[in-house]
């Protein structure tokens, strides 16, 4: 097994994140790029104003993602408190360079059918390094981003970051303020018919359908998510399954409400064994990250007789979790073919935007820093 690309790594949490903006944004020759999408999550400008609020100064553009659901969707009729968002991020931003780009999630294929292309489109934003070589700091603020956006774009920043960045590396941050309470409360409604690999994350799995190596499938587990982990089982066809249950939340219960609720699915219907559970911290994304990777790692060596395996991660959870399946799949993406197929919901649901607000203050912010100034061997 190769040497882990992100252990050790960096992570700040919390009230640490003002005074590390603070302190990082000194450096007056420091000129920013922060990209983050327009939405109707409470979330949405809270990572853009602890920056701001916490160095004032800083030379900061800020790219703003807005994607077209179609008239289709549930989350259209959220508009006006996407719109809400979209004033308190101008004025946080006054006098400083907004960008709107603009991406389409659904792609019209005929007699009244479509394909979902939010990934691929993410990705096109960034078409040239050039784009962003002047920038010594890039966030990637994931808050209010749909899961199939964000892996796209994440992935398409670090492959032209580790291709084309010849002088000095620039620093890249994923950012999200995490709250469970809030992902809990804004519900998914239906799920996509057709269900597939993330572009950039498919590995060599969609290329070899009919593939001799075992397929070794990891899904990411969070509640009420049976309909899509069933929708991607039958895509999948795993010969062998490893749940991943998030232990230890901040809930010390949950993994084990996770577990009751999944029952029948897991070993009555999939025929799990209880020893491939696995369990990786709800918070912290590098060690979900190292966790997997040696357990993907495992399973290749142990079958190296049968040519290896290929691994599928899946993830129905959070997004600090996502974050370590992103950095799993694509640090093994050269040595093992390791996918990540996602299943899409097609809207979402809140019963009270109220309610959100009054408990958007439980967020937590969390900074996962990817490239740049600690990894440097320097």
């Amino acid at each position: 097994m190769k040497p882990l690309r992100w252990d050790p790594s960096v992570m700040i949490r919390g009230n640490k994140t003002s005074e590390f903006w603070k302190e990082h944004c000194k450096d007056e020759s420091r000129k920013l790029l922060f990209i983050l999408g327009k939405g109707f999550d409470v979330r949405m400008n809270i990572a853009i104003k602890e920056l701001v609020d916490s160095s004032p100064a800083v030379d900061v553009e800020c790219w703003m993602i807005e994607f077209d659901e179609g008239s289709g969707s549930t989350s259209t009729k959220y508009q006006s408190y996407a719109d809400e968002n979209l004033t308190e991020l101008q004025i946080l931003l006054a006098g400083k360079a907004l960008v709107s780009k603009k991406i389409l999630l659904w792609s019209s294929k005929g007699k009244g059918k479509r394909k979902r292309i939010g990934d691929r489109q993410a990705a096109q934003i960034l078409s040239s390094y050039d784009q962003i070589s002047s920038f010594t700091d890039i966030i990637i603020d994931i808050s209010a981003l749909p899961r199939g956006v964000y892996f796209s774009l994440v992935g398409k920043f670090l492959t032209f970051i580790d291709m084309y960045a010849t002088s000095k590396t620039p620093n890249l941050f994923v950012v999200v303020a995490e709250n469970a309470e809030v992902d809990i409360r804004i519900k998914e409604k239906g799920i996509d018919q057709d269900v597939g690999y993330l572009h950039g994350f498919g590995g060599t799995i969609e290329l070899t359908s009919e593939s001799e190596e075992p397929v070794i499938w990891f899904p990411i587990l969070g509640e009420d998510k049976v309909e899509h982990l069933d929708k991607a089982y039958g895509h999948i066809r795993p010969n062998e399954i490893c749940p991943v249950l998030p232990f230890p939340s901040k809930n010390p219960r949950r993994s084990d409400t996770l577990i009751k609720d999944y029952h029948q699915l897991l070993f009555d219907k999939l025929n799990i064994e209880p020893q491939n559970i696995m369990y990786v911290p709800e918070q912290n994304p590098f060690e979900a990250y190292i966790r997997l990777t040696k357990a993907i790692s495992n399973y290749n060596e142990s079958l190296a007789a049968l040519d290896g395996c290929k691994a599928v991660i899946s993830t129905f959870s959070s997004k600090l979790l996502s974050i370590g399946t992103l950095m799993t799949a694509y640090d093994l993406i050269d040595e093992i073919g390791v996918g990540v197929l996602n299943v899409d919901s097609q809207g979402y649901e809140i019963e009270s935007f109220e309610s959100l607000k009054k408990i958007k203050e439980d967020s937590e912010l969390f900074v996962i820093w990817l490239t740049g100034e600690p990894y440097d061997e320097s």
